[in-house]
């Protein structure tokens, strides 16, 4: 995998929406994207990871399960 992370408040802001529109349709979020977005959580500054996670405990609380471990 590439050393892909977010460079943005704007692209965690999109990978939120994502989430978001994905659990509402499916109700569950497809591994590769989960896999994606921990490399990206893992390898992005501080201050962007917790914005992902804030934004997505505010509009989507039921998938924070995915992205701890």
């Amino acid at each position: 995998m590439t050393d892909s992370n977010w460079s943005s408040v704007e692209e965690v802001d999109v990978s939120v929406e994502t989430v978001v529109t994905i659990m509402k349709r499916k109700r569950k979020l497809p591994t590769p994207l989960v896999e994606a977005y921990k490399h990206a959580l893992d390898t992005s500054t501080r201050e962007l990871t917790r914005r992902f996670y804030e934004k997505l405990t505010t509009s989507c609380p039921e998938a924070l399960d995915y992205f701890m471990d």
